[in-house]
């Protein structure tokens, strides 16, 4: 497919982030100093609403959800649409399968990073113990879909802009690297406040990427096959 790449891309756009933060909180970003903690910056009452949402979103130990993912490109005008569905299994292993318009399939685990795309039609592995600033990866990925929000405040600034629905935005703070290429993080929450709606990624660019979460399942039965990155016809 033509513009598979560009797709895919948009995906490893959210990936990135998580990869970013990873270099930083391993010591691989920026030098010049520490940079200030969330308890010095936030006010008392978003942390505590933070809390009580990780205590409503965390309650469950896997997690199936079928996804539609929106990039808009500001530059052509353009939209890219994405559908497939993610598997979660605590405490960190996490599948992506695209289904249209393309195939593709990513799986990270606490060993490997393991992804298939249907243009190259090869499965590519990436050793986690070869590349150790990987193993935050998961942390930070699943920290945002598995509801651990109160540990980001010390790279964002976090703000309520709405209450029905909870909508929580989180600001790159200046001392982290992901201010490069994210200016805005925005998660809306459902009517019960138990898991994600929507996720949208504001870039520095221009460009925003979005994620509408649907048929959120809780705690349902996973089987190997969901966490399988392979050939699919």
């Amino acid at each position: 497919m033509r513009h598979s790449k560009t797709f895919i891309i948009s995906i490893f756009i959210i990936l990135s982030l998580f990869i970013a933060q990873a270099s930083y909180s391993a010591g691989e970003g920026p030098k010049g100093g520490t940079a200030p903690t969330g308890e010095a910056k936030q006010d008392n009452d978003m942390r505590d609403l933070l809390l009580q949402l990780e205590k409503q979103v965390s309650d469950f130990q896997s997690l199936k959800t079928d996804f539609t993912q929106t990039k808009n490109l500001a530059v052509f005008r353009n939209r890219i649409i994405m559908k497939g569905r993610i598997y979660l299994q605590k405490p960190g292993t996490v599948a992506w399968h695209v289904d249209e318009p393309l195939k593709y399939s990513v799986l990270i685990t606490d060993k490997l990073i393991r992804q298939w795309d249907e243009d190259a039609d090869q499965v590519q592995e990436i050793p986690l113990s070869k590349n150790p600033m990987f193993r935050v990866v998961i942390d930070q990925l699943t920290a945002w879909f598995s509801g651990r929000y109160v540990q980001l405040l010390d790279e964002y600034t976090v703000s309520a802009k709405k209450t029905q629905p909870l909508q929580i935005e989180f600001i790159p703070r200046d001392s982290s690297s992901v201010k490069k290429v994210i200016k805005a993080i925005t998660i809306t929450f459902r009517e019960d406040r138990k898991y994600l709606q929507k996720v949208q990624f504001d870039e520095v660019s221009g460009d925003s990427t979005s994620i509408i979460f649907n048929n959120t399942e809780f705690n349902a039965p996973l089987k190997n096959s969901d966490f399988e990155v392979k050939r699919r016809v």
